[in-house]
This record gives structure tokens, sequence and C-alpha cells, in this order.
């Protein structure tokens, strides 16, 4: 072949090479076109639309009413987690992420028509006039709080701090009713349930959300567990939806030590692309001790994130069920009436490559959170039994781990510690009988209060009590059969005992009760043996590099 053929082939190719670029560049510029000629199209029908209801509709329009349907329905329109937040929500929002408000600091419900104190937050303005959990909040600054609303409590009892509300209180084994001037504080909003020891060398931590305050709540009960003996740890996952990404990236840090990727995203614009490394926050100490994860189908996002670095790096062993599997990243955009819009920006992914989030497309709402058109799921329906056609990934010590959608556990239990007479139970919650009965008996046997841990070990609900418990069911006009409750004593026993708990300790005390009749609980305990054999891949591969 000459120089000249060559080059001639050369050129050809090039020119060839040239109209092909070309005709993908006319293409891509082709559709660009269309789409936007498309949207255009689209936004001046949704006009024409606005045009002939604002001038020949029969009626006067709520606009804002109108304009907040439109808006909800073009989001329902790209994915489940895509949603329009009202001014009002927005508010409600940044008081959960900020993990305080501003108020008088009780948890409480409206029972029989009165506005009743459930418990009462330590170190609030309520615990420093007395209040006490059972009391019966019958007015607010002189006006009957009698049947009042939900919705209307927070309205009549938060308000900025330093400002003054007035209660009458009607108080269980009192004649009279009494005032008291609550001076508003500043409430935190912790999001751990609780913590504590569970025997000699095994601390339990249960996080219920990632708010701007998670992270320093957990280093704090990890020191304090670690001064208690702690040599290994239950990190309860279960039921949280996620939160904040910087705090589950933080939280992370705190088991992996080094710089280690704890989760990255992608999405269609570069600008949302990021990753999130265990050195990009300070952390005071890192705990490299045997680690459980509790995980359920109700723990979303952020806590999927840190299950997921966590197995990616065999730092943990994962107990439970199969993760909800949401993986897509949202950011608020605020409107001009102070609402806002929280669209999905990008995707999780965990260290290893694993999407999050589980398909969504061409599903029915109750479908993608629940599994099932009527919103009903089985246990069973959540346990991870297809894993052979999900993508298989593998963690840093060579595991395998699935992709598809959510987090799966390393040993799969179903929650199963439930009521055996589920409608009786939901009446009695819903009434509140559990309640009525441990605020009596608290008055009855005033020598409980003296030590938790010995009212934990001694307690028993004898036949005294479960006679009590039915009296307060019948006056309430609950029917059932005492057949039921006698197969059911176990469930019933640890929830009165619970409540005897809150009542008199608060809500630390309450969970620590709950979960000695919580079988996943229970089962994870027995698996620091698999743990610890992770924990020492993980230092090996650690020294390696």
């Amino acid at each position: 072949m000459t120089k000249r053929q060559l080059k001639h082939i050369v050129l050809l190719i090039s020119i060839i090479a040239i109209s092909i670029a070309a005709s993908h560049f006319d293409a891509q510029l082709l559709r660009l076109n269309s789409d936007r000629r498309s949207k255009q199209q689209n936004i001046d029908k949704f006009n024409e639309v606005i045009h002939y209801i604002d001038n020949v509709y029969v009626e006067d329009v709520d606009w804002e009413t109108s304009a907040e349907g439109a808006i909800n329905g073009l989001l329902e329109t790209l994915d489940p987690h895509s949603v329009y937040i009202t001014q009002d929500d927005a508010i409600v929002n940044e008081e959960n992420f900020d993990g305080k408000y501003q108020g008088i600091g009780i948890h409480y419900d409206v029972l029989d028509g009165y506005l009743t104190v459930i418990s009462v937050i330590p170190g609030s303005p309520s615990e420093d006039v007395g209040l006490l959990a059972g009391d019966r909040i019958i007015k607010i600054d002189g006006e009957s709080a009698y049947k009042i609303s939900m919705p209307d409590v927070p309205k009549k009892l938060k308000g900025p701090a330093g400002t003054a509300v007035e209660v009458t209180i009607k108080r269980n084994g009192a004649a009279d009713t009494f005032d008291l001037t609550i001076i508003r504080g500043e409430i935190p909003i912790f999001t751990l349930n609780t913590y504590f020891m569970a025997d000699d060398c095994t601390g339990y931590v249960w996080i219920n959300r990632f708010a701007r305050t998670t992270s320093t709540e957990l280093e704090e009960a990890l020191l304090d567990l670690d001064n208690q003996g702690a040599k290994q740890l239950i990190l309860d996952l279960r039921g949280n939806g996620g939160g904040l990404l910087k705090e589950a990236v933080k939280v992370t840090a705190q088991f992996i030590s080094g710089h280690k990727k704890v989760v990255y995203t992608r999405g269609r614009f570069s600008r949302y692309e990021e990753e999130f490394y265990t050195d990009d926050y300070q952390v005071d100490k890192v705990y490299d001790y045997p680690l459980i994860v509790l995980l359920d189908g109700g723990s979303a996002s952020a806590s999927e994130i840190v299950a997921g670095a966590l197995q990616d790096y065999d730092r943990a062993f994962i107990v439970g069920l199969n993760s909800f599997g949401k993986g897509l990243v949202q950011n608020e955009f605020q409107l001009n009436d102070q609402s806002r819009i929280r669209l999905t920006v990008s995707k999780y992914y965990t260290p290893s490559g694993r999407l999050i989030q589980k398909p969504y497309k061409n599903k029915e709402l109750d479908q993608y959170y629940y599994g099932s058109v009527d919103g009903h799921v089985d246990n069973d329906s959540l346990l991870a039994d297809s894993l052979d056609q999900h993508p298989v990934y593998y963690t840093e010590g060579g595991r395998k781990v699935f992709g598809g959608g959510g987090i799966s556990p390393d040993y799969e239990v179903a929650y199963n510690t439930v009521s055996k007479s589920e409608e009786i139970t939901r009446q009695f919650m819903q009434k509140r009988i559990f309640f009525e009965l441990a605020a009596e008996l608290v008055l009855r046997y005033p020598e409980w209060a003296k030590d938790f841990t010995k009212f934990k070990r001694s307690y028993v609900t004898n036949k005294t009590i479960i006679d009590k418990l039915k009296a307060i069911a019948r006056a309430k006009n609950i029917e059932f059969n005492a057949l039921d409750l006698i197969k059911d004593k176990a469930y019933l026993s640890n929830r009165i005992k619970a409540e005897i708990a809150r009542n008199i300790w608060g809500m630390n005390c309450y969970y620590e009760i709950l979960l000695e009749y919580d079988n996943q609980f229970q089962e994870a305990l027995k698996h620091f043996d698999k743990a610890s054999k992770l924990t020492s891949v993980n230092r090996q591969l650690s020294i390696q590099k």
C-alpha cells in the first residue's frame, strides 16, 4: 500500500468518524430541542387551563389549595420521595432536624377528652414545676382544655423560651385541682430512644432517626457505656427512617477508623455527585469492639448508609430483616411563600457499589411502601428469600453481599413477639388501659420507685394485677375473652411492666423493659461470636493497609 493510499484511508476514516459524531450530536440536539418544545407546550397547556378556570369556572377558586394539588400531582409522577411541604410542616421538620423546640417538655395524649401527661422530659420546665405522668391538664391559660384536638395542643403549649403558660391540673389521688405556671424553655428532641448495659459486657444503643444532635448523643452514650465496662455493642436501627446524611457519616466514623468511603452519590448532574469519608468529620474516639446492627423493613436512608458501610467493611454483623431500600437523595428548595419542595437529585451507593434504592417504577404506593397493594405485609415477605436473583457484591474481606434494594441481613430473623390477640390489645392501646393500670399500681406500690434494677429483676404480674386490667377494660366497654388474656399473658405482663417503668422513671426505662420481650434483640445477643470474627477480619485488613 502506498503512502498516498494510506493517507486517503486515514482521511476517509476521519471523515466517517466526524460524520458519525456530527450525526450523533445532531440527534442529541434534535432530542434536546424536542424535549424543550414538549416541556414548553405542556407549560403553555397548563397556563391555558388556569386561564379557563379563572375566567369561566362557576365558583370562586381557592388558588392556594389548587396550586398545592397541582404541585403534588406533578411530584407524584417523579418518585415516591419527591414531595411538597407546606409552610407549617416545614417548621415541624426543622424542629425535628434541629433536635430541639421551645415549649414545656411533655409527651402527651388526649384520653377520654382530657389532655393527659404520658411522661415528662427530664430537665424540662414541666419537671421543674413537678408535673407528673398521669396528670390531666384541664385548663390552659384559663380556657378549658377538655376535648382539645391533638393538633391544637402544641399551638397552646409551645412558645418562645421565657414566656409563661398557666395550666390547671387534676391529679390522681388529689381531691382538688391546682394551678401551675410553667416558664417555657428549649426542649431537646432526643434521637436515641435509649441506651443501657444489656449484661456485664454488652452495650445497647437504639437510634430512632438522624438529626443534628445524633452523632453527639451517640458519642456521649458510647463513652458512658465504655465507663460501665462495655466490650461489645448492639446498635439498633430498626424503624429508623433516616435523616441527615452528615450525621450518618459521623456515626459510621465512630466505628471505622482511617480514610474509608462511607457512601457516594450519583445523579443526572455532576454537582450532585459526592463522596463521603470517615475522616471528613473529626471524632474523639473510634470503637473497634464487636458490633451487631439490628435492621428491619422500617430502616431506611441514613440508617441504610450506616449499616451498608459497616457491612461492606466487615465491621458489623447485621441481624433482622431486609431494610426498606430508600436510596434516593433529596434536596429541599424553598418557594415564594416559605413552603418547600423536596426533589430527588441523586442516588446513594454503599462502598462496595450497591445501590440502596429498591425499584419503584410502575408500583402503587402501598406496593412500594408495604410490599402489597392492600397495605398488609407479612413478616415472611420481608425475609431475603430470593437473593439468588439479586446482584452480588463483595465486602472488603471477600464476603458476599447483595444489591437490588436495601441492606440484606447476615442473619435473618422476623419479629414475632407480638400479641396473640391483636384486636383486643389494639383496643387496650387505643384506650390507654395499660397507662391507667400503671398509674393506679404506682400509687398502690410506692416502694417500686426506690430501685429500677430491683424492679426490673423482681416484678411479676400476678392475678390481682390481671384482674385489675380486666376491670379497667370492662369499664371502657372493651369486650374480650378471658382465655385470650391467659394466652397473651407474657405480652400483657411485659406491657404492664413497661408502662409502670415509664410512669416512674421515664422513656429510657420504658424501652429497656420492652426489649425484655423482643425476640430480635434477644436473638442478636446470641451472635457475638460471628461479630467477633468480623472484628478480627477488619483489624487485619486495617493493619495490611
